[in-house]
């Protein structure tokens, strides 16, 4: 007996990376994103929009410094005029027709500030779909949920006060020692000290539970505890 092929409703995290024509230095803003969270990066699908202004050997100029980071990109989009350089370059292009929900630029960063007491980073959730949220040098505590297609990170631990639905990353400078505390744990990646793990490896007695997660450094394997 055979089985037939089947179409799902799946969701999956693509976002929009807006580049602006004014932008002073695109790879040096993309080589800072991956340095905070480089495991992360190179989860995430991006389509890229560049300005109407931008030209083909300029765009093919981001396209390989996207490559060189092993960022994701799966097509172009925006300006209609750029349909044919997506062509030249043997990429999918996305007509903004099709776009069924605009969200916030790629990403918006919300950084800590910490009184030189390292302080934890504390935000008011919901953290929506497209959102980054970075505490430098210090614990992220958020008290709500944290939607599919948004991430968290901090240098230190990071503790959830409701439902986890994005990706977390903790210790994201090379803390071993770090934690993600969650009430709800359902995310789409983790990741420790920029070892990560998708949700398919996630066991299923830990799932939409109350769970601690560390990592053992020695064997760089992910521990799941019941709260």
């Amino acid at each position: 007996m055979t089985s037939n092929p089947s179409i799902r409703t799946n969701r999956y995290s693509v976002l929009t990376l807006e580049w602006p024509y004014d932008c002073k230095s695109f790879e040096q803003w993309l080589i800072h994103q991956s340095t905070k969270a480089p495991a992360l990066m190179q989860e995430i699908a991006v389509v890229l929009k560049p300005s109407k202004e931008h030209h083909t050997n300029e765009i093919g100029q981001a396209l390989k410094a996207l490559g060189n980071l092993g960022i994701n990109l799966i097509g172009l989009t925006g300006d209609s005029s750029h349909r044919t350089t997506a062509a030249h370059f043997g990429l999918t292009w996305f007509s903004l027709y099709n776009l069924t929900k605009e969200i916030d630029q790629f990403p918006e960063t919300i950084s800590a500030t910490t009184n030189g007491l390292n302080s934890p980073m504390i935000v008011e959730g919901p953290v929506r779909s497209g959102r980054q949220v970075y505490a430098e040098n210090c614990d992220l505590i958020v008290i709500g949920q944290v939607s599919e297609g948004a991430e968290i990170m901090a240098d230190g631990n990071v503790h959830i006060y409701g439902r986890l639905r994005g990706r977390v990353a903790a210790g994201i400078s090379g803390q071993f020692d770090a934690q993600i505390f969650c009430q709800v744990f359902e995310p789409e990646l983790i990741s420790i000290a920029g070892v990560y793990c998708g949700f398919e490896q996630i066991a299923s007695e830990v799932w939409s539970d109350k769970v601690r997660v560390g990592l053992e450094k020695s064997t760089q394997t992910f521990t799941f505890k019941l709260i």
